[in-house]
């Protein structure tokens, strides 16, 4: 297939999972539910700590993914014991939250569970076969309904140990019968399709080594699909049946966290601001529209790149013409979706670190501490309600989760490097945000971990990184930190951007403590929302 006839099927395609049956409209079977965070079913407006809520438990160990649904039945991924001893798939009822089964089994590689890297990120896929779950310890595991196993691989016996101390977050997509894996990290990275019925590899593409937790996301018609992935300063689009690449788009940056929606033929693409970015200078441009209407050069040329946006942890939205961006400061930017003109930007009063919701005319935007905002979609800012989840002064504490601590284990810190990271496939930046040991920076004071980093990559001695000695991570960044521009790093400007790195996560350890909002779904009317250690049900 050509560049330009793998873009005439993917333009006119909604985003979705091709399944092997048909699911009823009140199912959402995979992250983000395939990829725009969309149901066409009304969903409550309005709750309280005390009112509204149906339902809530306590999750086995620890999640940062968001449940998935089919049927009257919900599933969720976990990690359990203070080194992330096993994985956990645990089903409920979605009437009740009682637990119906569970599936553990030993992780294949254990890590501290903490607040420095990735626990159970990657949300599961659901279909009308089995429930398939990836873990960043490598184990991908598919059981069928009533919690028998089918099939286990690790994929780090098969191509390598993962190299990134804040973990995976990247949650899988479905084609053609097939699981799309993104495995991005230090070391050989790679896009992967599994046969979702035996394991089996169907096939393996190269990928740029990176830290990212940007999904994949599969668009068009059973047979003909394309997977399209956000990262690494590119958007790719691969073919489903043989992992070729089509297309690629580059001159982006900071799009690692957020995963791409479409929209029609318009491609989202959401994008953080870049590390050591100054960010006083406004959004970074990475956030955008991608045409796959038009093709200029074998490729899809962008549509429209917004200014003064960003989108650091949760994917962008689309609701009645509108394009929605919000950051990391809850600074929520209304966009129409054709011209990328912004319409409005407000600040929302909380920190969204899960994707927003559309329900019809309303976009529901889930706060890290409970809050959530109901707006109306539009040209102006309309806030239908705000709810709370539980009393901010008296938030709720994980019943039976200890946290592990980084000294358990040497060498599975987050040590301070994966600069452009995040975390977590909901978007949630906990594992970016750890920074070695010792606090923000790491041993021996602000940006001790990354000085520490970098002067061991100093091969000669001398004191400056020459281009060769430069560490792959921090790369795509030289033009950023190098500031006389001779293509090298001095002790000046080492000092200066590991001091940088630690101001900008002072506070990362108290933030990303439990109880924490990683993400929500909707499903036959209800809201579920997750926290790391429980689970709520809003009717």
């Amino acid at each position: 297939m050509s560049k330009r006839s793998s873009l005439q099927f993917a333009c006119s395609l909604t985003v979705g999972l091709s399944i092997s049956a048909s699911y009823s409209f009140a199912d959402w079977p995979s992250f983000r539910n395939g990829g725009a965070s969309q149901v066409a079913s009304s969903l409550p407006t309005t709750w309280s700590a005390t009112q509204g809520i149906a339902w809530q438990r306590e999750l086995i160990g620890y999640g940062q993914s968001t449940p998935v649904v089919r049927g009257d039945k919900i599933y969720l991924a976990a990690v359990e014991g203070a080194m992330k001893d096993n994985c956990v798939i645990q089903c409920l009822d979605i009437k009740s939250g009682n637990e119906l089964w569970k599936h553990s089994f030993e992780s294949s590689n254990k890590a501290p569970s903490n607040y420095a890297a990735s626990r159970a990120a990657p949300t599961p896929i659901v279909d009308n076969e089995a429930v398939y779950t990836f873990f960043e310890s490598g184990d991908v595991v598919a059981v069928d309904h009533s919690g028998k196993r089918l099939w286990h691989r690790n994929l780090t016996a098969d191509y390598g140990k993962f190299e990134n101390g804040h973990g995976l977050g990247a949650s899988p997509a479905q084609a053609d019968g097939h699981l799309i894996l993104n495995i991005e990290h230090k070391g050989p990275s790679y896009l992967i399709s599994l046969n979702n019925r035996t394991g089996a590899t169907a096939w393996k593409s190269d990928r740029p080594s990176s830290s990212s937790w940007s999904s994949p996301i599969v668009v068009g018609d059973q047979g003909k699909q394309i997977v399209i992935v956000s990262s690494a300063g590119t958007v790719n689009a691969y073919d489903a049946n043989t992992g070729i690449q089509r297309w690629d788009v580059g001159g982006l940056d900071g799009n690692s966290v957020p995963s791409p929606t479409l929209d029609g033929s318009k491609l989202l693409v959401g994008a953080r601001l870049p590390e050591f970015a100054d960010e006083n200078g406004g959004g970074s441009q990475s956030n955008c529209c991608i045409n796959l209407d038009k093709i200029v050069d074998g490729r899809p040329e962008f549509l429209w790149r917004a200014e003064k946006v960003t989108s650091d942890y949760a994917s962008p939205v689309v609701c009645g013409g509108c394009a929605y961006y919000i950051s990391k400061a809850g600074i929520l930017v209304c966009l129409d979706v054709n011209s990328g003109k912004a319409h409005y930007s407000k600040r929302l009063g909380t920190q969204c670190w899960g994707t927003p919701i559309v329900s019809q005319d309303r976009i529901y935007f889930f706060g890290k501490d409970g809050k959530t905002l109901v707006v109306r979609s539009g040209k102006e800012f309309e806030v239908v309600a705000t709810n709370e989840l539980w009393d901010p002064a008296s938030p709720p504490k994980p019943e039976t989760y200890v946290e592990g601590t980084r000294s358990e284990r040497r060498g599975t810190t987050a040590g301070g490097a994966a600069a452009e990271g995040g975390s977590a496939s909901t978007g949630s930046p906990s594992g970016y945000r750890g920074s070695g040991r010792g606090g923000p920076g790491g041993a021996g004071g602000p940006g001790g971990g990354m000085m520490a980093m970098l002067a061991a990559a100093d091969k000669n001695g001398d004191g400056v990184l020459s281009a060769e000695e430069i560490p792959v991570d921090f790369k795509p960044m030289l033009v950023r930190i190098d500031k006389n521009g001779d293509g090298s790093l001095d002790k000046d400007e080492m000092k200066a951007m590991a001091e940088s790195f630690a101001a900008r996560r002072t506070d990362s350890a108290t933030e990303a403590r439990d109880p924490i909002v990683y993400g929500a779904i909707a499903s036959n009317g209800k809201i579920l929302i997750r926290t790391g250690t429980r689970l709520y049900c809003i009717q």
